[in-house]
């Protein structure tokens, strides 16, 4: 058989594979009844515990390269983070990754239960567009599948959302669609909580007749899945519907029949509900005595559920009804009761619409990776169009000449792969370029900063050990011992610079993470006005420390000490004798400023430009000849800068130089 025939049917024989593959893998892993199982409230697991086997779940899954299994995980732990923990931030970030594996594999079904996720955590922080768009996100994607359950599930939701923003129009919209799905429906408590939400429509428009049969066609179907629940919930809004019709006696009835389901569920928020209904019946038919006990048994019950909007309801009748009855010393009572709670509601209601706030603030710095994943999925669904497109044109093509197709498949390949192949070497060489040059700049830093930075200790040692050498038989024991004790401070400051070098080339490669902590900035520039003061003395400076009060920063300790270090010494180095260095601290709103000026010669503006630059090395000769490198403030700007800090210099010739650098502020 001929090279390309053979070649032509193995490329067939692939194809056919890899869409028995693709079908196989697309067998959905979820739910509407998993999902929707998260927000049902039951006997669970501890949340922590839950949390940790869907980690392992996560982990196996990216150690075998399962991407649905990944994808699942992901949403699971977001699913458990909404309805557990109750951290929307933390929510929203695993739905997001959740939907990035999702886009890349084309796993569609399992996006609408993402999109449902993401609508419920917007719902949560009260942004009810942004809900409402993914919403829309997830019914646009599952038209493909065509399941009726999944349509009435984000359709019940969508009608929902569109009556809070008073969209009343949609919302009618959106719950008529649900019922022209009723005959294909499997779970008949769909339809019924959709007929359930329009009666409420109807009745926001005052259309109580069709409001009525609604509500009368939700319990039908309630009482038919023995949904007691939903039951009692139909036969509740009946009863206030008779309200507004002013027909008090089906009104009376209806919540008595939905107090009795109530009482045998013992669900005791509902029975608080329905027992202040009776009473507020009773009161308005100026019974108050059969109304204040009604809303006594209320209150209890709603007591014992904590519902507040209903013990509210219950004092504030029991207050009516006392003042009917002429007891006005409970009916001062409960009114005190009801000004209470009533200010303890809206209090609470201040603060959860402060944290829907504050959620939603950092829900919108989340939108852009939403945002950045609808773009890459309309330019990926556009990458796939063409694709077939181009899958047709090449079928065509075979079909007029499978030799001609073959050859230019062969060729094509052949350069793709060539391309490939110098693509990679090419890439691979600038990645090496980059490197070397990291690592070269590295190593010029890292052996300037020793020659620079061990200069000020070895000159304070070379000072203390020629004393001793040569005036050991002037001095005094005493002052022998305090030159000992200055000696063994310098060595120890000499062995903590180069640890502090050691870490400083440590973290050059990323082999540790500057870490902050709390600390006294003042006492940090005492302890190098000490270590300095020997030095300046030499040269005859006086090096004054004009901090005097505690001020608390938080950074890396040993980063700040260099960059102190470091410039205190640029500054004794750049100062004439009799010259005078003043170190201060100065306080703002989150941060520190701490100064080091000095009385010295000052740099024109064409040296400032130069400072703090790798690319610029530049170097000047102290007033006593120093010598330096030139690259301690680049050191200096470099530390300042991982401490999220930010270093400048003001300076004019002949005048002194101001070195600034901010530092974040600690607590006390």
């Amino acid at each position: 058989m001929p090279f390309s025939i053979r070649f032509f049917s193995g490329c067939i024989m692939l194809f056919v594979l890899s869409l028995q593959q693709v079908t196989a893998q697309d067998a959905p892993d979820i739910s509407i009844v998993w999902y929707e199982h998260f927000f049902q409230p039951g006997k669970r697991k501890p949340v922590e515990k839950e949390l940790e086997q869907v980690k392992t779940i996560l982990q196996q899954a990216k150690a075998t390269g399962n991407k649905r299994g990944e994808a699942k995980a992901l949403l699971e732990t977001g699913l458990l983070h909404l309805t557990r923990t109750h951290s929307v931030e933390t929510a929203m970030d695993f739905f997001i990754q959740s939907l990035a594996v999702e886009d890349s594999l084309n796993l569609n079904f399992e996006k609408i239960f993402t999109y449902l996720a993401m609508a419920q955590v917007f719902e949560e922080v009260g942004d009810y567009y942004k809900c409402a768009d993914l919403l829309k996100e997830a019914f646009a994607t599952s038209e493909t599948f065509r399941d009726p359950s999944i349509f009435v599930l984000i359709l019940n939701k969508l009608g929902r959302i569109n009556a809070q923003v008073g969209k009343i129009d949609e919302a009618f919209e959106n719950y008529e669609l649900v019922l022209k799905y009723e005959d294909q429906l499997t779970q008949p408590k769909v339809e019924a909580e959709a007929l359930f939400n329009l009666g409420h429509l109807f009745t926001i428009q005052g259309k109580y007749s069709e409001a009525l049969q609604s509500h009368k066609r939700a319990l039908a179907i309630s009482r038919s899945i023995r949904d007691k629940k939903s039951e009692a919930a139909s036969l509740n809004d009946i009863g206030e519907l008779y309200q507004l019709m002013k027909n008090d006696e089906k009104a009376l009835a209806n919540h008595l029949v939905s107090l009795e389901i109530r009482q045998a569920l013992k669900d005791k928020r509902s029975i608080a509900e329905s027992y202040n209904n009776i009473g507020i019946l009773y009161y308005r038919k100026k019974n108050y005595q059969r109304a204040a006990a009604n809303l006594l048994l209320a209150l209890d019950a709603g007591q014992g559920a904590q519902a507040q909007n209903q013990i509210r309801k219950s004092y504030e009748y029991l207050s009516l009804c006392y003042q009917e009855l002429r007891d006005f010393k409970k009916a001062l009572y409960y009114k005190d009761q009801y000004l209470n709670i009533h200010d303890f509601i809206l209090n609470d209601r201040n603060e959860q619409q402060v944290l829907a706030t504050e959620n939603r603030y950092v829900l919108d710095k989340k939108e852009s990776q939403i945002d950045k994943l609808e773009v890459d999925r309309i330019q990926r669904e556009k990458e796939i169009a063409a694709q077939k497109k181009f899958r047709n044109v090449l079928f065509g093509l075979i079909g007029l000449g499978c030799i001609i197709v073959i050859l230019v498949t062969y060729l094509y390949i052949v350069k793709k792969r060539s391309n490939k192949i110098l693509q990679e070497a090419n890439d691979k060489v600038q990645l090496q370029n980059i490197a070397l040059q990291d690592l070269n700049a590295t190593k010029d830093k890292f052996f300037s900063i020793i020659s620079h930075d061990l200069k000020g200790p070895l000159n304070s040692l070379t000072s203390f050990s020629g004393l001793l050498i040569n005036h050991t038989d002037s001095l005094s024991k005493d002052e022998i011992k305090m030159l000992a004790k200055d000696l063994d401070k310098s060595l120890k400051n000499l062995f903590t610079l180069l640890e502090n070098l050691l870490e400083w080339s440590r973290s050059q490669t990323g082999k540790i993470e500057f870490k902050p902590d709390t600390f006294d900035i003042h006492i940090l520039l005492e302890e190098n006005k000490e270590l300095l003061t020997a030095q300046a003395q030499s040269k005859k400076i006086t090096l004054e420390n004009a901090s005097i009060h505690e001020q608390m920063i938080y950074a890396h300790r040993n980063s700040i000490n260099t960059v102190v270090r470091n410039l205190i010494a640029n500054a004794i180095k750049f100062t004439p004798p009799e010259g005078k260095i003043t170190v201060n601290v100065q306080s703002q709103a989150d941060s520190v400023v701490v100064s080091i000026a000095d009385t010295g010669v000052g740099m024109s503006k064409d040296v400032m430009n130069k400072l703090f630059r790798i690319d610029t090395k530049h170097t000047t000769k102290g007033t006593a000849d120093e010598k330096g490198t030139g690259l301690g403030l680049i050191l200096c700007k470099e530390f300042v800068e991982k401490n999220g800090g930010h270093i400048w210099v003001e300076s004019e010739e002949g005048k002194g130089s101001v070195f600034r650098f901010t530092v974040p502020k600690g607590a006390r």
